[in-house]
Order: C-alpha cells, then sequence, then structure tokens
C-alpha cells in the first residue's frame, strides 16, 4: 500500500502508460513502476496486475500489451445514427463506443473522471462544442447546439441519416464530425464491416474470463483493439450484436455467447430480468406513503434494515416458481414478518453498526459507533456519512468525509454494480450508502461555491437512479435556476412531467418568467403551483420569515413543505429580476 502522499501502484501505472504514448507489454509496464518507486509487495507482479485491472482506461489489446484509452481512441470512426424524424429539433443520444470514444473517462472513478465538452470541427468549418448530458431512461447524449442544428437543416438531416465521428485527439477533447444520408452510403461496406465487428466482439467476449460482458466494457475493448480504426464506420454495437445469432441479449446491458447459453443460464437471465423488475416497484412501493403519494425529497433510513433484511431473503430463497416469489412478498407486505440476516462480511457487520447508529439518541453515540463501523470495514460509506453530518467542524471537513464515502462506496460496489446496475441505483439497498455520500458532496461542494462540480454529481446520481427516489432532481432544479441555465433547466424539466411537488411546480413558474417573463403560460403554470401550496408566496415574498430549521416532516400542500420549497429556491427567485414582484402581484 503507498504511503500516505504517495501515488498508489494503480496511479502509477497510469503514469506509466500516458508517458509512453503508446502500447507497452506488462515487463515494460513492471520496469516503469519501479522506476518510479520501486515495488515493497511481495509480489510485484501481482500488484500491477491488479492495478490494471483497477483502471478503466488502462486497456489490454489482447496480445499481451496495454495501452492508455484515451491514445487508443484516436482515429476512430463511428457511427451516431439520427433517430428522429426531425433530427436538427432534438437531442444527440449516443451508442455506447461512441460515448466512450469522446469521453474515456466515462465510467472513472471520480477523481480520475474528467467530462469536459467536446470541439467538434465540421466540415463548414464550424467548430461546436458538445457536452454529455443525461437524456433519460439510461440515455446519455448532448443537446443539439445551433451550429450543428444549422449544419443538419442545410444537409435535410432525416430519420436514418448519421454522423460520422472520427476522434482526432481524446486527450484534447478533439473530433471532426459530418453528415452521412442513408441515400448514398455504401451498404455493402457497412455489411462487410459490421460483420468484422461481430467477429472481433465474438473473441473478446471468447476469450473473457467471464461468460458476460457489458455494453460498456465490450466497446472499451473493441476501441482499445483498433476495431474501429477504419475508413468505414459500421452499424452502432448494439444493434450489430442484435443481428448477429452467435450473441445472446442477457438484459441490463449485459451479452453472453449464445453457445453458451444452457437452459440454467437462461433461466437465470429470465429472472434477473423480472425479479429486478418486481424487486424495484416493491421496494418504491414500500416507501410510498399510505396514502399513495410519490416519495417527498427526503429519505426514510429506519426502513432500510429491513429492506436489506428483504433483499437478502429474496436472493438466496430458493423459490420454485414464480407463484412462490409471489407468495413470499405477499406474505411479507401482509405480516411484516422478514426474516433476519446474518452479517456474512466485514462490511454487513459495519452496515449492520450503521443502522443501530440511525436509531441513537445522541450525537455523540452516533459518531462512535460510526468509527467503530470503520474499523471493521473501511468501505462503509454510510460511516463517512454520519462524519459528515455530526462530526465535521467546517464545510471542508465536510466535504472530505463525504468525498471519502464516496470513495469507500465505489471499493464496495465494484466497477460491475456500475457497468451491470445502472439505471437501478437505489432499488438495490447497497448502492444506497454511495449515493447518499455522493449527494452530500454535491451540497457540500454548492456551498463552497464549486458549483460546476456540484451539478455535475448530481446529473451522474439521475443517470445511475433515474426514478430519483432521493429527490435530487428538486435541489438541481433550484440549482440551475440560481445559475440560469435554460437549456439544463429545459432538460431536467422534460425528465419529470407532471411532477406534483412545490419546489417542482413554482420552479417551472419561475423558469417561464425567466425565459417569457409575465405571459399566460408563465402566469398559468404560477397559479398551478399556487393552487397545489398556497404557502409558498407568503415565504418567498418574506411576508413571512424563514424558521431558522426545517421540520424533520413534511406534507405535501401544508406549511412544512413550503417552507422546504421557499429555502431550496428563494435565491434563484430573489436573482431574477422582477421575479418576487410578479409573484407578489398574481398571489391573491
Amino acid at each position: 500500500m503507498a504511503e500516505k502522499g504517495q501515488p498508489s501502484y494503480t496511479e502509477l501505472v497510469y503514469e506509466a502508460l500516458r508517458s509512453a504514448e503508446h502500447p507497452l507489454a506488462f515487463q515494460e509496464i513492471l520496469n516503469e513502476v519501479n522506476r518510479r518507486r520501486p515495488s515493497t509487495t511481495r509480489d510485484p507482479k501481482a500488484t500491477i496486475r491488479n492495478a490494471l485491472s483497477q483502471g478503466w482506461q488502462l486497456i489490454s489489446l489482447g496480445d499481451g500489451r496495454f495501452g492508455y484509452l484515451p491514445y487508443l481512441v484516436n482515429g476512430s470512426l463511428l457511427r451516431l445514427p439520427l433517430t428522429e424524424k426531425k433530427p436538427a429539433n432534438h437531442p444527440l443520444s449516443y451508442p455506447t463506443e461512441v460515448l466512450q470514444a469522446l469521453w474515456p473517462s466515462f465510467h472513472e472513478i471520480q477523481k480520475r473522471r474528467v467530462i469536459p465538452s467536446v470541439e467538434a470541427h465540421l466540415p463548414n468549418d464550424d467548430v461546436v462544442s458538445m457536452s454529455i448530458q443525461f437524456l433519460g431512461n439510461g440515455v446519455w447524449g448532448s443537446l443539439m447546439t445551433e451550429g450543428l442544428r444549422r449544419y443538419l437543416i442545410r444537409n435535410g438531416a432525416a430519420e436514418g441519416d448519421s454522423l460520422m465521428v472520427r476522434v482526432t485527439d481524446a486527450e484534447l477533447c478533439n473530433c471532426e464530425m459530418w453528415f452521412e444520408s442513408r441515400w448514398k452510403r455504401d451498404h455493402g461496406a457497412i455489411v462487410s464491416r459490421n460483420q468484422e465487428l461481430a467477429d472481433a466482439a465474438y473473441q473478446v467476449l471468447r476469450k473473457s474470463q467471464s461468460r458476460e460482458m457489458f455494453n460498456s466494457s465490450l466497446a472499451v475493448a473493441l476501441l482499445g483493439r483498433g476495431v474501429y480504426h477504419s475508413d468505414i464506420a459500421p452499424a452502432a454495437l448494439e444493434t450489430v450484436l442484435k443481428d448477429d445469432s452467435r450473441f445472446v441479449d442477457a438484459g441490463l446491458g449485459g451479452w453472453m455467447l449464445a453457445d453458451a447459453i444452457t437452459p440454467e443460464i437462461q433461466d437465470y437471465i429470465d429472472d434477473r430480468l423480472r425479479m429486478t423488475t418486481e424487486f424495484s416497484q416493491f421496494l418504491r412501493e414500500a416507501e410510498m406513503d399510505v396514502s399513495g403519494s410519490p416519495p417527498v425529497p427526503t429519505f426514510r433510513r429506519g426502513m432500510e434494515r429491513s429492506l436489506a433484511d428483504l433483499e437478502a431473503a429474496i436472493s438466496d430463497g430458493d423459490f420454485d416458481s414464480e407463484e412462490e416469489a409471489r407468495e413470499f412478498l405477499e406474505n411479507v407486505l401482509a405480516t411484516g414478518d422478514i426474516p433476519r440476516r446474518q452479517p456474512s462480511t466485514p462490511l454487513d457487520r459495519a452496515q449492520e453498526l450503521i443502522y443501530d447508529a440511525w436509531e441513537a439518541s445522541s450525537s455523540r453515540e452516533r459518531i462512535r459507533l460510526a468509527r467503530k463501523a470503520l474499523q471493521i470495514s473501511p468501505d462503509c460509506a454510510d460511516a463517512y456519512v454520519i462524519l459528515a453530518e455530526e462530526s465535521a467542524k467546517s464545510i471542508e471537513e465536510e466535504a472530505d468525509f463525504y468525498e471519502k464515502g464516496v470513495a469507500a462506496g465505489e471499493r464496495a460496489l465494484g466497477i460491475e454494480t456500475f457497468e451491470r446496475d445502472v439505471g437501478y441505483f437505489w432499488g438495490i439497498v447497497s448502492t444506497r450508502p454511495y449515493m447518499r455520500a455522493r449527494s452530500g458532496l454535491a451540497e457540500a461542494l454548492w456551498e463552497m461555491e464549486r458549483y460546476q462540480e456540484a451539478v455535475e454529481h448530481l446529473w451522474d446520481m439521475l443517470r445511475l437512479n433515474p426514478s430519483d427516489n432521493q429527490g435530487v432532481r428538486y435541489l438541481l432544479l433550484c440549482w440551475l435556476l440560481e445559475l440560469q441555465d435554460d437549456a439544463q433547466v429545459k432538460r431536467l424539466l422534460g425528465l419529470f412531467p407532471g411532477d406534483g411537488m412545490a419546489v417542482w411546480m413554482y420552479g417551472s413558474a419561475l423558469f417561464a418568467f425567466q425565459t417569457e417573463g409575465d405571459t399566460v403560460r408563465s402566469r398559468k403554470l404560477l397559479a398551478d403551483a399556487i393552487k397545489q401550496n398556497r404557502f409558498v408566496p407568503a415565504y418567498l415574498t418574506g411576508i413571512k420569515q424563514l424558521p431558522s430549521a426545517l421540520s424533520d416532516t413534511m406534507g405535501i400542500g401544508d406549511e412544512s413543505e413550503a417552507v422546504a420549497c421557499a429555502v431550496d429556491q428563494i435565491i434563484a427567485w430573489l436573482k431574477t429580476p422582477g421575479a418576487v414582484v410578479w409573484l407578489a402581484k398574481h398571489t391573491k
């Protein structure tokens, strides 16, 4: 293990491959690392192999050499299909391989994750800047820029056409982009390239130590091996795999080889999809109010021990049929009788202490239990959350605890979870400590005026958990309104149409006023918001003073919700010229 202040072996391997600027054999990597810091571990080769496995951008070329992904993707030519009837009026949606080529560190751990804007050079000499955005339903893309919109309109872009993307310098975030009409493409050449891509994917999967690979891992392996270095771009990877009988869609973004599918594995795939859907639905229902109202922006920690017990019971249950599994869930809902799980790992034992800490009556006891949990397992993210909430003496110390919690959560969950379970976070109980730590880190960063970092954290949390059980969308909306980032506000509002929370409805009204002024539409949105919660205007206009502390409970439409809404949104209203006067004018 690296001493304090020294780089880890993974960081040293990164340095070696970045400085080489070309792939290195394993022994060359070992020599380079030892040159930087002689290895003191018992088995230096095993240490370097482990370091190579920990880096998302450290890519095996399949021939004994390893390279740095941003260098390997340079020169790659990829196809970005246009799937809308009028693509110039819609965001760009990226296939996995395009996302990975343009943003190679997208799946990296936080400290190595850099997601800048990409500069795309068009044939007409325009340069457009594209930032990565979460578009909902597990899809990532970029909002349509004015320069690219004009270019697509000029070329008559329609559904079925494509944009070609040539990565010129991934380190400097540069690419070339040009339009390809569906009528002028060489279909025979594309069919041939699709076959080459499928054959390469088959070999990667065949040699993989795991029977299953996820879209992102497979795309990175193919990019790293130079499969996209060609003057003809194949179809999107997912399309190619679906059209080839050698591959089986294992669900949740995973792929397996058809000749490896046994009846038992097929049952496993079917059960995974079914149980994931049913269990996620159960968790959502369990966290809803009896009235059926959607979850409030806060979350209930007290019931989580029971949910963890239930998840363990379902995972360990030997159900002979779907009916038997359903009967088990119905019995739990009816009786509340959940078998207690037995902690089997240090992290499980540490988390049990966290459940005890949540029930403790004093801050001192909660801090004691959190520190004890970290002695048992340094990967206990919730312990850092408690220390941030209960013991931090400054916002900088609070952010440090949260950042350690995020890192602990990443270690505990492992890379596979971030590939396999994107879109299902929070529905899986083990992801919640990480999500709590990341939410806390975002808020601390915002308070430290590191606004862009804070916003990026919340967007990425929505990528991981589009259902947003934590309600991070409400805070994100308030921040974006405060920053007056019209494009991002519009996109966020579009992801959750019909949300009935006061903070959402008043935020929608404020955004309409920011972008339109006093119009029929903005007044209608404001009237709807007032109808939902009539108490908010008094706090936003200063008629009533905000309390020094928020209530522990919140009811939709009541005064506690109004206070929470005003606390989060008042700065955005005050920063918008004329907004508070407009609100007072139209409040009866």
